[in-house]
């Protein structure tokens, strides 16, 4: 039984060996950077779990778990460049690097060899149900993405709205990771669909507990700055059921404090953190995570596979789920 971290070591040795056109390193040394910087390599990992609980001859789906892993880092390109991060892993971004426009074609060119690797596979008699579990996950990453620059410019998010703009941008594509591993291996139509819930739920968990440790959690091994989000003024979970709590005057000054970046940061995140806590945020935080890690759990328990078939899977989730909170 193959753990987690056979999978990535899997993952890493197929990209390691995987060769862009030297004919043109203008275009394809951005490609070969951004897909060499340190990375968790989740989504591949992903798809390859699921495909292994069926099928433990993955060698000939690693071109599809490579498919996942470019389009996920095609993202990553074109955001930083949308936010104009100077920094990607705690290294230069492409843009930054290479220039905006390299970084532009070097994203566009990489979503491009996204569909020559999921055509790589083999077999293929399930390409179809693939492309279109990838296609339609590809338009939902950019709907997320839209939505959460929207959030920039309104003064209030509901947390439904929260939820939703996180399941485009981040969960669907776990999901999707886990569906085209079951897919591929021929699973049926119902395990297919709780390999995709469990997905969905790993990543709306995942991402409420990253907006939780942005603030309590250890900057060292969360890897960000301390209460980075409170800061910038982003609208991350806490604050928005923060706003949930309060009516009238006291949630405008709320926002008008909240919203202001010429506020000393110390100060700005001990008044936000102290109304946090008036309110209990943290313990409504860690409810709502651990409810959609209990269905995360759920979902995958229902998949008709043996539970030491599922294993390296429930693993993976509790260790990502279980983080300091």
């Amino acid at each position: 039984m193959q753990t987690f971290s056979q999978f990535l070591e899997i993952v890493e040795k197929y990209i390691s060996k995987e060769k862009f056109n030297d004919k043109l390193p203008g275009l394809y040394d951005p490609v070969s950077y951004i897909l060499n910087l340190p990375a968790k390599r989740i989504r591949p990992a992903l798809m390859l779990m699921s495909y292994s609980m069926y099928n433990k001859d993955y060698n000939q789906v690693l071109p599809l778990a490579f498919s996942l892993e470019a389009f996920h880092n095609f993202t990553l390109i074109h955001d930083d460049i949308m936010d104009q991060a100077p920094l990607r892993r705690g290294k230069t971004t492409v843009h930054e690097k290479f220039g905006l426009n390299t970084g532009i074609l070097c994203g566009d060119v990489l979503l491009i060899h996204v569909y020559e690797y999921l055509r790589k596979y083999s077999p293929q008699d399930k390409l179809n149900e693939i492309l279109a579990c990838f296609n339609k996950t590809a338009i939902e990453v950019c709907e997320g993405q839209q939505m959460d620059m929207d959030f920039e410019k309104i003064p209030e998010v509901s947390f439904e709205q929260y939820l939703k703009m996180i399941e485009f941008k981040t969960a669907v594509l776990l999901g999707a990771s886990l569906k085209i591993g079951a897919l591929a291996a021929g699973a049926n139509e119902v395990d297919c669909e709780m390999a995709y819930q469990t997905g969905i739920y790993l990543g709306l968990a995942f991402q409420i507990q990253d907006d939780y440790l942005d603030i309590y959690g250890d900057n060292f091994k969360v890897g960000k700055q301390k209460a980075g989000d409170i800061i910038q003024g982003k609208k991350s979970a806490p604050y928005i059921l923060a706003l949930q709590s309060m009516r009238g005057e006291e949630k405008q000054q709320f926002i008008s404090f909240f919203e202001c970046h010429d506020l000393e940061a110390s100060l700005k995140i001990k008044n936000v953190m102290l109304t946090y806590e008036n309110l209990q945020i943290p313990t409504k935080i860690k409810e709502i995570k651990e409810a959609f890690q209990q269905k995360a759990l759920q979902s995958l328990n229902s998949i008709s596979v043996s539970e030491n078939e599922k294993k390296p899977l429930m693993q993976l989730l509790e260790n990502l789920l279980n983080r300091e909170m």
